[in-house]
């Protein structure tokens, strides 16, 4: 843990902190939506490009298969939740979800995973079934994230005030 550079341990309290703020319900204007969808998907084309430098068409099916399913996911996650709208201040009212914590833990302890396992030399970086791995899993979770926040904005603009 040594070699760890110290921005790490911030990122990480910083998720922790964002993912435990999403267990409490909360009320948030609905531009902030598309806020963690392009956190999620910069961190995972960093952190993808970072190890791997380029994808084969092989690592393309498999983010296109794992983003797909993730979005799936994330979308039908949310259907249940009792949402309220504001339309006149553009806000949505959304339960407390521990997911969201799930997800960030999970996609920070895969990037950090798979940056150990490169860096310390226990795998290739050219090894395919890795990269196609990798490929899969941070579209997995940027399809999550994406999803739940899509179903969240749909049903927004397609209500009138009030609960959904």
């Amino acid at each position: 843990m040594s070699h760890v550079p110290p921005y790490v341990y911030i990122l990480f309290l910083t998720l922790l902190w964002m993912g435990i703020s999403r267990c409490q319900p909360r009320t948030f204007r609905i531009e902030r939506l598309l806020i963690m969808p392009i956190l999620m998907a910069a961190l995972g084309f960093h952190g993808f490009y970072g190890l791997f430098h380029s994808a084969s068409l092989l690592d393309l099916l498999a983010g296109l298969c794992g983003g797909a399913i993730g979005v799936a996911l994330g979308y039908s996650h949310v259907q249940a939740w009792a949402v309220t709208v504001n339309r006149a201040e553009h806000t949505v009212s959304v339960p407390g979800d521990v997911m969201m914590l799930v997800v960030i833990l999970a996609t920070f302890c895969f990037e950090f995973a798979l940056h150990y396992l490169v860096e310390s030399g226990a795998v290739r970086m050219s090894n395919l079934d890795l990269s196609s791995i990798a490929a899969a899993l941070w579209m997995l979770f940027i399809g999550m994230s994406v999803g739940r926040n899509a179903n969240l904005a749909c049903r927004f603009w397609r209500s009138g005030e009030g609960r959904l």
